[in-house]
């Protein structure tokens, strides 16, 4: 995007903050979601502070996923984005026994940028879906020794950046993945495109096809033709009160990922339910003047925000 057109339509305090020589980074936060009256229509609206990640010189972390384990002990997988590189990688936080992140560790480099790991269980195996699109692909990653390991499966080809996937379906045959399209010229404005991955029947039989096929949902995709600047997830479905909730990030003309709107399912299509902004979340050390933009969520756990000097969030379900 222009970095021209951001600084014409920037706030002047912060434009002068920038050119200062103040960096706007991301980071992680994480607490327990809170319970009792004042909680709805989110536990992570509550007024308890998060507790930030511990902080790496050199790197900053966005994108958190929280993924509990065969023994229900809890991890915390993110982007780890080395600044002196100028890349993400995909790295993994564990919770002690009193539900406080350890030092975050890489688990997983390619030669180019990685970030929004969705890990799942599939299939009887844990799977990761990193958003890689600065190679222009959808890849499926299998661990082979949790949570270190990962083999790439697959990477398919996808011709154009997509974002931020979730997977919003899945049967023993198939994967259906809900991602986001960045707008060739304006990475702010994103539209949605789904694919399902489904089990290649040759692949049994023969050792020279892949494992799985990519099948775009045209119809889907013809019905959501139009960029917008909320058309971009921010982190898994969740089930809340008994609805199913996807959260989005809505970005501005000028910042990415400012707040967030969560949609809830009413039969084929969605509704909104709430919206979260900055001023709604608190982060221990973080002067809420400096921070910019809510960016991602997870339910049992997180948010991720934005500031000048450090900020992101995240919430622990009990």
């Amino acid at each position: 995007m222009n970095q021209i057109y951001r600084a014409l339509h920037m706030p002047p305090k912060r434009l002068i903050k920038k050119l200062s020589g103040q960096k706007e980074i991301y980071t992680i936060a994480v607490r327990r979601a809170p319970k009792g009256e004042g909680c709805d229509p989110l536990p992570a609206l509550g007024e308890e502070p998060y507790t930030p990640l511990p902080y790496t010189p050199g790197t900053w972390y966005a994108d958190p996923l929280l993924y509990e384990d065969d023994n229900g002990k809890r991890w915390l997988f993110c982007e780890a984005f080395n600044m002196a590189e100028n890349r993400g990688d995909i790295a993994v936080a564990e919770f002690d026994e009193n539900d406080h992140l350890l030092p975050p560790r890489v688990v997983l480099k390619e030669n180019f940028h990685l970030s929004f790991p969705t890990v799942f269980d599939w299939r009887g195996e844990v799977w990761m879906l990193p958003e890689t699109s600065a190679d222009h692909s959808l890849t499926l990653y299998r661990c082979t020794q949790f949570p270190d390991k990962w083999e790439k499966v697959q990477a398919f080809s996808v011709g154009r950046e997509l974002c931020d996937s979730i997977i919003v379906d899945k049967t023993p045959e198939a994967l259906t993945v809900l991602c986001s399209e960045t707008r060739p010229d304006n990475q702010l404005y994103t539209r949605y495109r789904r694919y399902t991955v489904r089990e290649n029947p040759e692949a049994e039989e023969r050792d020279d096809v892949d494992e799985f096929i990519l099948d775009e949902d045209e119809p889907f995709n013809l019905q959501h033709r139009n960029y917008e600047l909320g058309s971009r997830n921010a982190g898994p479905l969740f089930t809340n009160n008994d609805q199913t909730v996807r959260p989005a990030q809505v970005s501005t003309k000028v910042d990415y990922g400012v707040y967030l709107q969560f949609w809830v399912r009413r039969g084929a299509s969605e509704v909104p339910l709430c919206a979260a902004m900055p001023q709604n979340v608190a982060i221990a050390g973080i002067d809420p003047a400096d921070l910019i933009g809510i960016h991602t969520r997870h339910y049992r756990a997180f948010w991720q925000r934005r500031c000048r000097a450090a900020a992101a969030g995240a919430v622990l379900k009990p």
